[in-house]
């Protein structure tokens, strides 16, 4: 099998779907042997030794670096030929390559209402769906995605392989209370309690509607946590502005969290009280699977993709309302034995997730098309 993957990803801070290709190179690597060979694309060059990976992988530059778009639809079919199969694991496609291609789709955000400004469904939106309709295969890493693209992009079910992500087995509880001092002092400037939401601080994930909730508990209930938000702001949310507003200046901590190695999180999750992600929409969480095999207790949205996962294990809302934020948060930070209950659930429910596992299914879906 020749195999070519379509890595711009790769490039920059490494967010979801960064990590996820890493992931399937790195467990690709212990099963593929020659004559198989997979061909990285992208548009900088790899580090020296990159995951150790061997002779069966090699890297192509694929220049000039332009924008995504036009990257992947000019420069890449140029120089993806002779593959039996191109892997695009990031919603969207070369819509003039004329080979077999396996798609991946993480989520369908643009099917919820004000997830994305009004353009979204008339641009980015309409390339996501000749991109679903052009593949071979698609991925998705849970139910809800797989009948939101049915439903969104008109595809077939039967065309449409159900893959869930994984957990890295770095993810775990740390009972090292020196180490977990260090963590809270490093971000919040002082050994405080801290609730923590990490990911992208896009408008699906509702980051005013969690200020605001978080302000009704500190006021009502008078905890003495701190709300950390961890990641970029994609959104330009006014998150000083709206946190003066509220009168929680001085207890909203945001770090854009650039880590060189992205297992330097993991104290993060458990230095926590607790974890919140408050998303109308949403695919397979990352952040929230590792969030659960920290056993960080941890409060989603019971929709989409958070709910398939955390449904009966973490604590699930209907709506990501402030009435319903609020609650939550207040009840499970004043419940000991709710949150022993959550945390024995969360790490039981992250032993499904393993990324050993996702990278087999994914290469064997991918092994079948190139058959094909």
């Amino acid at each position: 099998m020749n195999l070519g993957v379509s890595a711009w990803r790769l490039y920059g801070q490494r967010l979801g779907i960064g990590r996820y290709i890493e992931y399937m190179l790195k467990y690709w690597n212990e099963r593929l042997a020659p004559p198989e060979r997979v061909t990285i694309y992208g548009h900088e060059p790899l580090p020296p030794n990159y995951l150790d990976l061997s002779a069966c992988f090699s890297s192509q530059l694929v220049r000039p670096k332009l924008t995504n778009a036009l990257w992947e639809n000019l420069l890449l079919p140029r120089h993806a030929k002779d593959l039996d199969v191109l892997f695009c694991p990031s919603y969207t496609l070369p819509l003039t390559y004329p080979g077999r291609i396996v798609l991946v789709i993480h989520s369908v955000d643009e099917a919820q209402a004000r997830a994305h400004r009004w353009w979204y469904p008339y641009t980015w939106g309409q390339k996501y769906r000749m991109s679903a309709r052009k593949a071979d295969r698609i991925i998705v890493g849970d139910q809800p995605t797989q009948e939101r693209v049915t439903e969104q992009y008109g595809v077939s079910k039967d065309k449409i392989d159900v893959v869930s992500l994984g957990v890295d087995e770095a993810f775990g509880p740390i009972d090292d209370e020196t180490l977990l001092r260090a963590t809270r002092q490093r971000y919040l400037g002082a050994d405080r309690r801290y609730i923590l939401f990490a990911g992208g601080l896009s408008r699906r994930r509702n980051i005013p509607t969690l200020l605001e909730a978080f302000s009704v508990v500190k006021k009502r209930a008078r905890i003495p946590h701190s709300l950390l938000l961890l990641g970029p702001n994609r959104a330009n949310h006014p998150i000083n502005a709206l946190a003066n507003k509220l009168g929680i200046a001085d207890s909203v901590v945001h770090s854009e969290a650039t880590f060189t190695d992205h297992r330097d999180i993991v104290p993060v999750y458990n230095a926590a009280d607790l974890f919140v992600l408050p998303s109308s929409s949403e695919g397979f969480s990352l952040t929230l699977v590792e969030a659960m095999a920290c056993g960080t207790p941890a409060i989603t949205v019971n929709r989409a993709g958070p709910g398939a996962v955390a449904h009966g294990y973490a604590y699930t809302i209907e709506e990501p309302t402030v009435e319903a934020l609020s609650d939550a948060i207040e009840l499970v930070l004043s419940d000991a034995s709710l949150r022993q209950t959550l945390r024995t659930r969360e790490l039981k429910r992250a032993e499904s997730f393993s990324w050993r596992q996702t990278a087999n299914q994914t290469l064997n879906v991918v092994r079948r098309v190139a058959q094909t």
